[in-house]
Protein backbone atom coordinates (compact mmCIF):
# COMPACT_ATOMS: atom_id res chain seq x y z
CA UNK A 1 0.00 0.00 0.00
CA UNK A 2 2.90 2.25 0.68
CA UNK A 3 4.36 1.46 -2.33
CA UNK A 4 1.51 2.58 -4.36
CA UNK A 5 1.06 5.99 -2.53
CA UNK A 6 4.21 6.50 -3.07
CA UNK A 7 3.72 5.77 -6.96
CA UNK A 8 1.25 7.90 -7.16
CA UNK A 9 2.89 10.88 -5.45
CA UNK A 10 5.69 10.48 -8.03
CA UNK A 11 3.53 10.43 -10.17
CA UNK A 12 1.79 13.72 -9.88
CA UNK A 13 4.72 15.59 -8.97
CA UNK A 14 5.45 16.98 -12.27
CA UNK A 15 3.05 16.01 -14.89
CA UNK A 16 0.98 18.64 -17.02
CA UNK A 17 -2.42 20.10 -16.21
CA UNK A 18 -5.59 21.35 -18.22
CA UNK A 19 -4.92 19.42 -20.84
CA UNK A 20 -8.70 18.21 -21.32
CA UNK A 21 -9.42 22.24 -22.18
CA UNK A 22 -7.53 20.86 -25.68
CA UNK A 23 -8.33 18.92 -28.49
CA UNK A 24 -5.25 18.67 -29.73
CA UNK A 25 -3.32 17.71 -26.21
CA UNK A 26 -5.64 14.91 -26.36
CA UNK A 27 -4.56 13.71 -29.59
CA UNK A 28 -1.33 13.74 -28.23
CA UNK A 29 -2.41 11.46 -25.24
CA UNK A 30 -4.29 9.04 -26.97
CA UNK A 31 -1.42 8.78 -29.85
CA UNK A 32 1.32 8.25 -26.22
CA UNK A 33 -0.84 5.58 -24.54
CA UNK A 34 -0.05 2.76 -26.59
CA UNK A 35 3.43 3.35 -25.87
CA UNK A 36 2.34 3.97 -22.23
CA UNK A 37 0.81 0.54 -22.00
CA UNK A 38 3.96 -1.20 -23.41
CA UNK A 39 6.00 0.50 -20.79
CA UNK A 40 3.74 -1.05 -18.24
CA UNK A 41 3.35 -4.23 -19.14
CA UNK A 42 7.77 -4.14 -19.34
CA UNK A 43 7.84 -2.69 -16.02
CA UNK A 44 4.92 -5.15 -14.92
CA UNK A 45 7.10 -8.45 -16.31
CA UNK A 46 10.32 -7.08 -14.67
CA UNK A 47 8.21 -6.90 -11.46
CA UNK A 48 6.79 -10.13 -12.08
CA UNK A 49 10.53 -11.77 -12.50
CA UNK A 50 11.64 -10.37 -9.38
CA UNK A 51 8.20 -11.57 -7.23
CA UNK A 52 8.78 -15.14 -8.97
CA UNK A 53 12.49 -15.13 -7.52
CA UNK A 54 11.49 -13.94 -3.97
CA UNK A 55 8.81 -17.15 -4.11
CA UNK A 56 11.58 -19.66 -4.72
CA UNK A 57 12.91 -18.19 -1.41
CA UNK A 58 10.06 -18.64 0.09
CA UNK A 59 10.00 -22.21 -1.46
CA UNK A 60 13.13 -22.63 0.10
CA UNK A 61 12.26 -21.91 3.76
CA UNK A 62 9.04 -24.29 3.31
CA UNK A 63 11.59 -27.21 2.71
CA UNK A 64 13.78 -26.51 5.46
CA UNK A 65 10.45 -26.18 7.80
CA UNK A 66 9.12 -29.67 6.54
CA UNK A 67 12.55 -31.27 7.40
CA UNK A 68 12.92 -29.79 10.19
CA UNK A 69 9.50 -31.25 11.57
CA UNK A 70 10.57 -34.85 10.54
CA UNK A 71 14.16 -34.33 12.26
CA UNK A 72 13.86 -34.28 16.32
CA UNK A 73 17.44 -32.52 16.23
CA UNK A 74 18.00 -31.41 12.77
CA UNK A 75 20.53 -28.18 13.61
CA UNK A 76 22.81 -31.21 15.24
CA UNK A 77 24.03 -31.81 11.51
CA UNK A 78 26.53 -28.86 10.68
CA UNK A 79 25.35 -28.88 7.23
CA UNK A 80 21.66 -28.19 8.52
CA UNK A 81 22.70 -25.38 10.61
CA UNK A 82 25.03 -23.70 8.00
CA UNK A 83 21.79 -23.99 5.91
CA UNK A 84 19.91 -22.23 8.44
CA UNK A 85 22.24 -19.76 8.43
CA UNK A 86 22.40 -19.14 4.82
CA UNK A 87 18.62 -19.50 4.57
CA UNK A 88 18.23 -16.76 7.70
CA UNK A 89 20.42 -14.07 6.35
CA UNK A 90 21.76 -14.85 2.71
CA UNK A 91 18.30 -16.72 1.10
CA UNK A 92 16.21 -13.98 3.50
CA UNK A 93 18.34 -11.01 2.34
CA UNK A 94 17.76 -12.45 -1.59
CA UNK A 95 13.88 -12.31 -0.71
CA UNK A 96 14.14 -8.21 0.39
CA UNK A 97 16.08 -7.38 -2.44
CA UNK A 98 13.72 -8.52 -4.98
CA UNK A 99 11.33 -7.13 -3.66
CA UNK A 100 12.55 -3.71 -2.98
CA UNK A 101 11.82 -2.66 -6.14
CA UNK A 102 12.12 1.42 -5.07
CA UNK A 103 14.78 2.59 -7.06
CA UNK A 104 13.88 0.76 -10.20
CA UNK A 105 9.78 1.77 -9.36
CA UNK A 106 11.65 5.86 -9.17
CA UNK A 107 13.51 5.52 -12.33
CA UNK A 108 10.53 4.10 -13.76
CA UNK A 109 8.25 7.14 -13.28
CA UNK A 110 10.62 9.62 -14.01
CA UNK A 111 11.56 8.13 -17.31
CA UNK A 112 7.29 7.96 -17.87
CA UNK A 113 7.22 11.79 -16.84
CA UNK A 114 9.81 12.52 -19.33
CA UNK A 115 9.16 10.55 -22.33
CA UNK A 116 4.91 11.08 -22.29
CA UNK A 117 2.96 13.90 -21.59
CA UNK A 118 0.47 12.53 -18.66
CA UNK A 119 -2.86 13.78 -17.48
CA UNK A 120 -3.42 15.05 -14.04
CA UNK A 121 -5.82 14.91 -11.15
CA UNK A 122 -7.05 18.48 -12.20
CA UNK A 123 -7.66 17.16 -16.22
CA UNK A 124 -9.31 14.06 -14.24
CA UNK A 125 -12.01 16.29 -12.66
CA UNK A 126 -12.28 18.71 -15.90
CA UNK A 127 -13.07 15.80 -17.97
CA UNK A 128 -15.96 14.72 -15.68
CA UNK A 129 -17.17 18.30 -15.56
CA UNK A 130 -17.46 18.87 -19.18
CA UNK A 131 -19.41 14.93 -19.72
CA UNK A 132 -21.72 16.79 -17.30
CA UNK A 133 -21.82 19.83 -19.47
CA UNK A 134 -22.63 18.20 -22.36
CA UNK A 135 -25.77 16.02 -20.37
CA UNK A 136 -27.10 19.33 -19.37
CA UNK A 137 -26.78 21.61 -23.07
CA UNK A 138 -27.61 18.41 -25.19
CA UNK A 139 -30.30 16.25 -23.14
CA UNK A 140 -28.21 13.55 -22.54
CA UNK A 141 -29.26 10.57 -20.43
CA UNK A 142 -26.41 8.74 -18.18
CA UNK A 143 -28.05 5.55 -19.19
CA UNK A 144 -27.11 6.94 -22.51
CA UNK A 145 -23.34 7.61 -21.44
CA UNK A 146 -23.20 4.79 -19.46
CA UNK A 147 -24.36 2.02 -22.09
CA UNK A 148 -22.38 3.87 -25.20
CA UNK A 149 -25.36 4.62 -27.24
CA UNK A 150 -24.54 7.90 -27.78
CA UNK A 151 -25.05 9.12 -31.83
CA UNK A 152 -21.22 9.40 -32.97
CA UNK A 153 -19.13 7.99 -35.29
CA UNK A 154 -17.50 7.28 -33.03
CA UNK A 155 -18.38 5.18 -30.53
CA UNK A 156 -17.44 4.06 -27.12
CA UNK A 157 -17.52 1.10 -25.52
CA UNK A 158 -20.33 0.48 -21.59
CA UNK A 159 -18.98 2.09 -19.11
CA UNK A 160 -18.85 -0.25 -15.47
CA UNK A 161 -20.48 0.60 -12.17
CA UNK A 162 -17.22 1.79 -10.53
CA UNK A 163 -16.83 4.43 -13.92
CA UNK A 164 -20.47 5.58 -13.15
CA UNK A 165 -19.53 5.90 -9.51
CA UNK A 166 -16.89 8.18 -10.17
CA UNK A 167 -18.42 10.53 -12.51
CA UNK A 168 -21.10 11.24 -9.18
CA UNK A 169 -18.19 11.49 -6.78
CA UNK A 170 -16.27 13.96 -8.70
CA UNK A 171 -19.52 15.96 -8.80
CA UNK A 172 -20.38 15.25 -5.23
CA UNK A 173 -16.75 16.78 -4.41
CA UNK A 174 -17.46 19.92 -5.87
CA UNK A 175 -20.50 20.29 -4.16
CA UNK A 176 -23.19 19.10 -7.56
CA UNK A 177 -25.35 17.30 -6.07
CA UNK A 178 -28.01 17.11 -8.95
CA UNK A 179 -25.35 15.41 -11.05
CA UNK A 180 -23.89 13.18 -8.59
CA UNK A 181 -27.55 12.08 -7.61
CA UNK A 182 -28.05 10.75 -11.54
CA UNK A 183 -24.75 9.11 -11.59
CA UNK A 184 -24.63 7.20 -8.17
CA UNK A 185 -28.36 5.72 -9.34
CA UNK A 186 -26.69 5.04 -12.67
CA UNK A 187 -24.09 3.39 -10.83
CA UNK A 188 -26.52 1.11 -8.62
CA UNK A 189 -28.33 0.05 -11.89
CA UNK A 190 -25.03 -1.06 -13.52
CA UNK A 191 -24.30 -2.91 -10.14
CA UNK A 192 -27.50 -5.14 -11.06
CA UNK A 193 -25.61 -7.00 -14.36
CA UNK A 194 -21.92 -7.02 -12.74
CA UNK A 195 -23.05 -9.48 -10.54
CA UNK A 196 -20.70 -11.29 -8.23
CA UNK A 197 -17.54 -9.29 -10.06
CA UNK A 198 -19.01 -5.68 -9.13
CA UNK A 199 -16.32 -3.12 -10.13
CA UNK A 200 -17.28 -1.16 -7.16
CA UNK A 201 -18.08 -1.65 -3.51
CA UNK A 202 -22.14 -1.47 -3.12
CA UNK A 203 -22.05 0.10 0.04
CA UNK A 204 -19.70 2.92 -0.96
CA UNK A 205 -22.11 3.80 -3.55
CA UNK A 206 -25.35 3.66 -1.37
CA UNK A 207 -23.20 5.92 1.27
CA UNK A 208 -22.78 8.59 -1.27
CA UNK A 209 -25.94 8.22 -2.87
CA UNK A 210 -28.21 8.36 0.35
CA UNK A 211 -26.05 11.58 1.56
CA UNK A 212 -26.60 13.15 -1.85
CA UNK A 213 -30.50 12.14 -2.21
CA UNK A 214 -30.53 14.13 1.08
CA UNK A 215 -28.74 17.38 0.29
CA UNK A 216 -31.40 17.63 -2.62
CA UNK A 217 -34.13 17.28 -0.28
CA UNK A 218 -35.36 13.96 -0.76
CA UNK A 219 -34.88 12.48 3.08
CA UNK A 220 -37.32 9.56 3.20
CA UNK A 221 -35.67 8.34 -0.02
CA UNK A 222 -32.05 9.04 2.24
CA UNK A 223 -33.78 6.91 4.52
CA UNK A 224 -34.53 4.04 2.73
CA UNK A 225 -30.75 4.23 1.27
CA UNK A 226 -29.59 3.94 4.24
CA UNK A 227 -31.92 0.94 5.51
CA UNK A 228 -30.38 -0.81 2.43
CA UNK A 229 -26.73 -0.24 3.58
CA UNK A 230 -27.29 -1.56 7.36
CA UNK A 231 -28.96 -4.73 5.55
CA UNK A 232 -25.59 -5.64 3.56
CA UNK A 233 -23.34 -4.53 7.02
CA UNK A 234 -25.15 -3.93 10.08
CA UNK A 235 -22.58 -2.42 11.70
CA UNK A 236 -21.96 0.59 9.58
CA UNK A 237 -21.68 3.27 12.24
CA UNK A 238 -22.44 6.20 9.82
CA UNK A 239 -25.45 4.67 8.78
CA UNK A 240 -27.00 3.65 11.88
CA UNK A 241 -26.30 7.53 13.12
CA UNK A 242 -28.13 8.61 9.64
CA UNK A 243 -30.68 6.53 10.36
CA UNK A 244 -31.69 8.59 13.14
CA UNK A 245 -31.29 11.53 11.98
CA UNK A 246 -33.13 11.12 8.60
CA UNK A 247 -36.09 9.93 10.99
CA UNK A 248 -36.31 12.64 13.11
CA UNK A 249 -36.26 14.96 10.49
CA UNK A 250 -39.57 13.95 8.54
CA UNK A 251 -41.04 13.53 12.27
CA UNK A 252 -40.87 17.17 12.37
CA UNK A 253 -41.60 17.97 8.68
CA UNK A 254 -45.36 15.62 10.15
CA UNK A 255 -45.08 18.33 12.80
CA UNK A 256 -45.16 21.14 11.01
CA UNK A 257 -47.13 20.01 7.94
CA UNK A 258 -50.11 19.66 10.72
CA UNK A 259 -49.15 23.38 12.31
CA UNK A 260 -49.42 24.86 8.99
CA UNK A 261 -50.63 23.96 5.75
CA UNK A 262 -51.16 27.18 4.48
CA UNK A 263 -47.03 26.94 4.13
CA UNK A 264 -46.09 26.82 0.62
CA UNK A 265 -42.63 25.91 1.20
CA UNK A 266 -43.30 22.99 3.27
CA UNK A 267 -45.32 21.66 -0.01
CA UNK A 268 -42.63 22.65 -2.15
CA UNK A 269 -40.04 21.09 -0.06
CA UNK A 270 -41.98 17.89 0.32
CA UNK A 271 -38.56 15.73 1.83
CA UNK A 272 -41.39 12.66 0.99
CA UNK A 273 -41.80 13.37 -2.39
CA UNK A 274 -38.13 12.48 -4.46
CA UNK A 275 -36.95 15.60 -6.73
CA UNK A 276 -33.61 16.30 -8.76
CA UNK A 277 -33.91 20.00 -9.69
CA UNK A 278 -31.00 21.61 -11.72
CA UNK A 279 -29.49 24.44 -9.74
CA UNK A 280 -29.87 27.89 -10.47
CA UNK A 281 -27.21 29.09 -12.88
CA UNK A 282 -26.24 33.17 -13.14
CA UNK A 283 -27.13 33.33 -16.41
CA UNK A 284 -30.94 32.56 -15.51
CA UNK A 285 -33.47 32.49 -17.97
CA UNK A 286 -30.51 33.06 -20.73
CA UNK A 287 -29.49 30.05 -20.14
CA UNK A 288 -32.05 27.72 -21.10
CA UNK A 289 -32.28 30.13 -24.62
CA UNK A 290 -28.35 29.15 -25.05
CA UNK A 291 -28.58 25.63 -24.26
CA UNK A 292 -31.76 25.15 -26.94
CA UNK A 293 -29.83 27.54 -29.69
CA UNK A 294 -26.68 24.76 -29.20
CA UNK A 295 -29.30 22.22 -30.15
CA UNK A 296 -30.67 23.76 -32.50
CA UNK A 297 -33.72 23.52 -31.12
CA UNK A 298 -36.64 25.83 -32.18
CA UNK A 299 -37.36 29.29 -30.15
CA UNK A 300 -39.20 32.17 -30.63
CA UNK A 301 -37.45 34.97 -32.70
CA UNK A 302 -38.33 37.32 -35.20
CA UNK A 303 -36.99 35.74 -38.76
CA UNK A 304 -36.07 38.90 -41.02
CA UNK A 305 -36.92 38.72 -45.02
CA UNK A 306 -34.09 41.11 -45.73
CA UNK A 307 -31.57 37.96 -45.52
CA UNK A 308 -29.65 37.23 -48.65
CA UNK A 309 -26.66 35.60 -49.99
CA UNK A 310 -25.08 37.31 -53.09
CA UNK A 311 -20.97 37.70 -54.04
CA UNK A 312 -19.34 40.66 -52.61
CA UNK A 313 -17.41 43.18 -54.51
CA UNK A 314 -17.83 46.16 -53.19
CA UNK A 315 -13.32 46.22 -52.27
CA UNK A 316 -11.00 46.80 -55.50
CA UNK A 317 -9.61 43.40 -54.21
CA UNK A 318 -12.55 41.54 -54.60
CA UNK A 319 -13.37 42.20 -58.06
CA UNK A 320 -11.00 39.56 -59.24
CA UNK A 321 -11.79 37.21 -56.52
CA UNK A 322 -15.70 37.60 -55.01
CA UNK A 323 -16.08 36.34 -51.80
CA UNK A 324 -19.36 34.60 -51.14
CA UNK A 325 -21.28 36.62 -48.32
CA UNK A 326 -24.09 35.80 -46.68
CA UNK A 327 -26.13 37.72 -43.85
CA UNK A 328 -27.67 35.55 -41.18
CA UNK A 329 -29.41 38.25 -39.46
CA UNK A 330 -30.50 41.71 -40.01
CA UNK A 331 -30.42 43.50 -37.10
CA UNK A 332 -27.68 43.30 -35.67
CA UNK A 333 -26.45 42.51 -39.19
CA UNK A 334 -24.57 39.26 -38.44
CA UNK A 335 -22.43 37.71 -41.79
CA UNK A 336 -21.23 34.32 -42.39
CA UNK A 337 -18.54 34.36 -45.57
CA UNK A 338 -18.28 30.83 -46.97
CA UNK A 339 -14.67 29.52 -48.49
CA UNK A 340 -12.75 32.47 -47.74
CA UNK A 341 -9.70 30.84 -46.10
CA UNK A 342 -7.73 28.14 -48.02
CA UNK A 343 -6.98 24.62 -46.97
CA UNK A 344 -3.28 25.66 -46.87
CA UNK A 345 -3.71 29.12 -45.23
CA UNK A 346 -5.65 26.96 -42.20
CA UNK A 347 -2.91 24.46 -42.13
CA UNK A 348 -0.28 26.82 -41.40
CA UNK A 349 -2.30 29.20 -38.61
CA UNK A 350 -2.44 25.58 -36.88
CA UNK A 351 0.90 25.23 -37.05
CA UNK A 352 1.70 28.29 -35.84
CA UNK A 353 -0.68 28.05 -33.19
CA UNK A 354 0.19 24.67 -31.75
CA UNK A 355 3.44 25.57 -29.80
CA UNK A 356 1.95 28.58 -27.97
CA UNK A 357 -1.69 26.91 -27.18
CA UNK A 358 -2.08 27.54 -23.57
CA UNK A 359 -5.24 27.73 -21.13
CA UNK A 360 -7.79 30.73 -22.76
CA UNK A 361 -8.40 33.53 -19.90
CA UNK A 362 -11.00 36.15 -19.04
CA UNK A 363 -11.46 39.51 -18.01
CA UNK A 364 -13.09 39.63 -14.80
CA UNK A 365 -16.03 41.84 -14.35
CA UNK A 366 -15.31 42.17 -10.18
CA UNK A 367 -11.60 42.96 -10.40
CA UNK A 368 -10.41 43.41 -13.96
CA UNK A 369 -7.71 41.26 -14.14
CA UNK A 370 -7.49 38.27 -16.46
CA UNK A 371 -7.69 34.44 -15.03
CA UNK A 372 -9.48 31.10 -16.35
CA UNK A 373 -13.03 30.44 -15.63
CA UNK A 374 -15.33 27.68 -16.05
CA UNK A 375 -17.42 29.19 -18.54
CA UNK A 376 -14.62 29.28 -20.79
CA UNK A 377 -12.86 25.92 -21.38
CA UNK A 378 -10.36 26.03 -24.19
CA UNK A 379 -6.83 26.81 -24.99
CA UNK A 380 -5.49 29.86 -26.90
CA UNK A 381 -2.43 31.33 -28.65
CA UNK A 382 -2.00 34.76 -30.03
CA UNK A 383 -0.09 35.34 -33.49
CA UNK A 384 1.32 38.42 -35.22
CA UNK A 385 1.26 39.24 -38.74
CA UNK A 386 4.75 39.39 -39.21
CA UNK A 387 5.40 35.36 -38.03
CA UNK A 388 4.08 34.50 -41.62
CA UNK A 389 3.37 35.93 -44.55
CA UNK A 390 -0.11 34.47 -44.98
CA UNK A 391 -0.95 36.05 -41.92
CA UNK A 392 -0.40 39.36 -44.07
CA UNK A 393 -2.40 38.51 -46.69
CA UNK A 394 -5.31 37.22 -44.49
CA UNK A 395 -5.32 40.65 -43.06
CA UNK A 396 -5.08 42.30 -46.00
CA UNK A 397 -8.16 40.26 -46.82
CA UNK A 398 -10.22 41.30 -44.02
CA UNK A 399 -9.35 44.97 -44.68
CA UNK A 400 -11.32 44.40 -47.86
CA UNK A 401 -13.90 42.62 -46.37
CA UNK A 402 -14.92 44.45 -43.77
CA UNK A 403 -13.77 47.80 -45.36
CA UNK A 404 -12.44 48.77 -41.74
CA UNK A 405 -8.90 49.51 -40.55
CA UNK A 406 -6.54 46.99 -39.31
CA UNK A 407 -4.32 49.11 -37.43
CA UNK A 408 -5.28 49.11 -33.97
CA UNK A 409 -6.40 45.46 -34.50
CA UNK A 410 -5.54 42.86 -32.33
CA UNK A 411 -3.23 39.63 -33.37
CA UNK A 412 -4.70 36.83 -34.25
CA UNK A 413 -5.70 34.67 -32.19
CA UNK A 414 -6.27 30.84 -32.25
CA UNK A 415 -7.98 28.77 -30.19
CA UNK A 416 -8.99 24.72 -29.35
CA UNK A 417 -11.35 23.51 -27.93
CA UNK A 418 -11.23 20.40 -25.96
CA UNK A 419 -13.68 18.07 -24.17
CA UNK A 420 -17.19 19.75 -23.62
CA UNK A 421 -14.80 23.10 -25.19
CA UNK A 422 -17.09 25.97 -24.68
CA UNK A 423 -17.59 29.59 -23.96
CA UNK A 424 -20.63 30.76 -22.21
CA UNK A 425 -22.54 34.09 -23.06
CA UNK A 426 -20.23 36.94 -23.17
CA UNK A 427 -19.90 40.52 -24.63
CA UNK A 428 -16.51 40.75 -26.60
CA UNK A 429 -16.53 44.66 -26.05
CA UNK A 430 -16.11 46.48 -22.55
CA UNK A 431 -18.55 47.95 -21.06
CA UNK A 432 -18.85 51.17 -19.47
CA UNK A 433 -19.84 49.41 -16.48
CA UNK A 434 -17.01 47.25 -16.20
CA UNK A 435 -13.88 48.46 -13.90
CA UNK A 436 -10.89 49.90 -15.12
CA UNK A 437 -10.57 50.66 -19.04
CA UNK A 438 -10.09 47.19 -20.85
CA UNK A 439 -7.96 48.66 -23.88
CA UNK A 440 -7.36 52.44 -23.58
CA UNK A 441 -8.17 55.68 -25.78
CA UNK A 442 -4.99 54.48 -28.13
CA UNK A 443 -7.19 51.78 -29.49
CA UNK A 444 -10.52 52.31 -27.98
CA UNK A 445 -13.32 49.53 -27.65
CA UNK A 446 -13.68 46.40 -29.77
CA UNK A 447 -15.64 47.88 -32.71
CA UNK A 448 -16.20 44.58 -34.69
CA UNK A 449 -15.08 40.33 -34.36
CA UNK A 450 -13.79 38.58 -37.12
CA UNK A 451 -14.48 34.70 -36.56
CA UNK A 452 -12.29 32.17 -38.74
CA UNK A 453 -13.51 28.47 -38.74
CA UNK A 454 -10.55 26.67 -39.05
CA UNK A 455 -12.46 23.03 -38.29
CA UNK A 456 -15.88 21.69 -38.57
CA UNK A 457 -16.67 19.70 -35.37
CA UNK A 458 -19.07 16.59 -35.92
CA UNK A 459 -21.64 18.30 -33.30
CA UNK A 460 -21.72 21.24 -31.13
CA UNK A 461 -19.16 24.12 -31.54
CA UNK A 462 -22.05 26.55 -32.89
CA UNK A 463 -21.55 30.54 -32.13
CA UNK A 464 -24.94 31.75 -30.80
CA UNK A 465 -26.84 34.86 -30.16
CA UNK A 466 -29.40 34.26 -27.25
CA UNK A 467 -30.69 37.70 -26.96
CA UNK A 468 -31.71 37.96 -31.01
CA UNK A 469 -31.81 33.93 -31.30
CA UNK A 470 -29.51 33.62 -34.12
CA UNK A 471 -27.62 30.04 -34.36
CA UNK A 472 -24.31 30.09 -36.64
CA UNK A 473 -22.99 26.57 -37.37
CA UNK A 474 -18.89 26.35 -37.89
CA UNK A 475 -18.18 25.33 -40.78
CA UNK A 476 -14.26 24.69 -41.95
CA UNK A 477 -13.05 27.37 -44.20
CA UNK A 478 -16.08 29.69 -43.48
CA UNK A 479 -15.97 32.85 -41.11
CA UNK A 480 -18.52 35.08 -39.03
CA UNK A 481 -18.53 38.68 -38.70
CA UNK A 482 -20.26 41.20 -36.60
CA UNK A 483 -20.05 44.90 -34.85
CA UNK A 484 -19.90 44.83 -31.10
CA UNK A 485 -20.64 48.58 -31.17
CA UNK A 486 -23.45 50.60 -32.33
CA UNK A 487 -21.87 53.67 -34.82
CA UNK A 488 -22.07 56.28 -31.66
CA UNK A 489 -19.41 53.94 -29.91
CA UNK A 490 -22.10 52.62 -27.51
CA UNK A 491 -22.64 48.32 -26.72
CA UNK A 492 -24.81 46.63 -28.86
CA UNK A 493 -26.06 44.33 -26.87
CA UNK A 494 -27.64 42.31 -28.83
CA UNK A 495 -24.19 40.69 -29.81
CA UNK A 496 -23.78 38.69 -26.64
CA UNK A 497 -22.87 35.47 -27.75
CA UNK A 498 -21.53 32.14 -26.83
CA UNK A 499 -19.44 29.47 -28.02
CA UNK A 500 -21.45 25.80 -27.91
CA UNK A 501 -19.67 23.12 -26.20
CA UNK A 502 -18.12 20.47 -28.69
CA UNK A 503 -20.42 17.14 -28.25
CA UNK A 504 -18.10 15.12 -30.91
CA UNK A 505 -15.35 15.94 -32.87
CA UNK A 506 -12.88 18.95 -32.71
CA UNK A 507 -12.79 22.50 -33.03
CA UNK A 508 -10.35 25.36 -34.40
CA UNK A 509 -11.67 29.02 -34.68
CA UNK A 510 -9.16 32.13 -35.51
CA UNK A 511 -10.46 35.37 -34.35
CA UNK A 512 -9.58 39.04 -34.78
CA UNK A 513 -10.82 42.15 -32.35
CA UNK A 514 -11.13 45.44 -34.94
CA UNK A 515 -10.70 48.44 -32.46
CA UNK A 516 -12.16 51.61 -32.26
CA UNK A 517 -9.19 53.41 -33.21
CA UNK A 518 -9.03 54.59 -37.20
CA UNK A 519 -12.49 53.73 -38.06
CA UNK A 520 -13.48 57.69 -37.74
CA UNK A 521 -13.94 57.93 -41.31
CA UNK A 522 -14.75 54.45 -42.51
CA UNK A 523 -17.94 53.74 -39.91
CA UNK A 524 -19.35 57.31 -39.18
CA UNK A 525 -21.77 58.10 -36.09
CA UNK A 526 -25.75 58.16 -37.12
CA UNK A 527 -27.86 61.05 -37.33
CA UNK A 528 -29.18 59.72 -33.87
CA UNK A 529 -27.93 57.84 -30.92
CA UNK A 530 -29.15 54.35 -31.16
CA UNK A 531 -30.46 52.87 -28.28
CA UNK A 532 -28.61 51.47 -25.99
CA UNK A 533 -28.03 50.66 -22.06
CA UNK A 534 -24.27 52.10 -22.29
CA UNK A 535 -26.02 56.15 -23.65
CA UNK A 536 -27.39 56.45 -20.22
CA UNK A 537 -23.73 56.07 -18.57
Amino acid sequence: MKLLSLLIALYLGTVRSEMFTSYEEMKRLAASQHLVTESLQKFSQFCEQRLNEAKKVVEEFKKFSQESDNQENIIGNPVNAFLLIKLMVKDLQNFVDNLNTMDELKKFVRDIKEEFFLPSNEDYDGVIKAMHRLEDTYLLRPDQIRLGKLETLHPSRPLNAFECFELGRVAYENQDYYHALRWMNESLVQLEFEGDKPSVNVVQVLDYYAFTTAKQGNLKHALDLTKKILTIEPDHKRAQFNIDYFQKELKNYKKKLQGDLEDSTLLENNPFVFKNNRPENVLGVERDVYEALCREDPIDSKKSKKLFCRYATYHPMLKIAPVKEELVNADPKIWLFHDIITEKQIQIMKELALPKLKRAIVRSPITGQYETAEYRISKSGWLTDNEHPTLVNLTSLLTAVTNLSMSTAEEWQIANYGIGGQYEPHFDFARKSDPGDAFGSEIGNRIATWLFYLETPEVGGATVFPPVGVRVNPKRRSAAFWYNLHPSGDGDYRTRHAACPVLFGTKWVSNKWIHMVGQEFLRKCNLKREQSPEMYF
